[in-house]
Parts: structure tokens; sequence; C-alpha cells
């Protein structure tokens, strides 16, 4: 709605007789402006039109909330025959889409298990080379540090004093 008219409305809500774009044209005032600016002023103010800020929007213009409206149903009669004519070439383009799918997932299984068993040559590879380089390498000491003496724990001194006293 242009701005015009969107005051133009506002203004008929505000008087009871209907008013016409030439009465419109009373209620703008430019005063102290050329006769050009004013042309260019009613053709500015004519041409506009305001839409509602973007919050106003419930939801974007681009999203369709409405279910689709479901279709009159036909009898059982004249539904028959072309039910069994339409479903055909769908179908055979759904066999194709599927097959093709099943096709890429059993190149990716079979990919699959080709990594797999290349992984697992490669481990056993590595698994032999350790094997074979063993008795060249230096053997290392694992425990070096001071193997301090355990001192009794109490409750084996405990035992042993209980072990006395009988």
């Amino acid at each position: 709605m242009c701005l015009s008219a969107f005051i133009l409305e506002d203004l008929r809500g505000r008087f009871p007789e209907p008013l016409k774009e030439e009465d419109f044209d009373k209620f703008i005032v430019f005063d102290g402006s050329s006769p050009e600016d004013v042309s260019h002023a009613r053709q500015l103010w004519s041409s506009l039109s305001l839409l509602p800020p973007q919050e106003s929007r419930l939801v974007s213009a681009d999203i369709h909330q409405r279910l689709p409206v479901s279709r009159p149903q036909r009898t059982a009669a004249t539904s028959a025959a072309p039910r069994l004519a339409a479903p055909g070439p769908p179908d055979i383009s759904a066999l194709r889409q599927r097959q093709e799918e099943r096709q890429r997932y059993v190149a990716m299984a079979e990919q699959r298990k080709e990594i797999l068993a290349l992984l697992r040559r490669q481990r056993e590879q590595r698994i032999q080379k350790e094997l074979l380089s063993v008795p060249f390498k230096p053997k290392t000491k694992l425990n070096r540090e001071k193997v301090q003496p355990q001192k009794p724990s109490e409750s084996e001194m405990d035992e042993e004093l209980v072990r006395q006293l009988q």
C-alpha cells in the first residue's frame, strides 16, 4: 500500500463522507517550495509504498506453512483404471534409482573391505619387521630404581603382636 493510500485510509476513518484522490491532495501542503519541487514531492509520495517492518512478519515469505489441500476423492470405478496405467513409469525410475543406490553402497562396502585388508596387511608387515629386529635391539633396563625393603604394614604388625600374646 502506498503512503498516500495509507494516509487516505486513515483519513477515511476520520471523515464519514468518502474521500477521493483529488480530495487527498488538499491535505498535502508544501509551503515555501517551488512548483517543480512540489511536483517532484507529489510524485515521490504517490510512488512510495510502505511495507510492514520485517519484525511484524510472523514467518519469512519463502516459507509455506499451509498444508496441501486434500484432493476430492474419486469413486473406485473411476480411480482403478488410471492407477494401473500411471504407476508404471514412475516405478521403473524408482527401481532404477534404488538399484543405483544399492550399487553405490555395494561399491562403498567393497572399498571399505579393501581398505581394512590393506591396513591389516600393513599391520602384519610392521609386526614382522619388529619381530625381526628384536634380537638386534639393545635391551633396556626396566627397573633401574632401587627397591627398598618394604616395611611391614600395620595390619601385619597387629597380627604379629596377636601371635606373641597367644
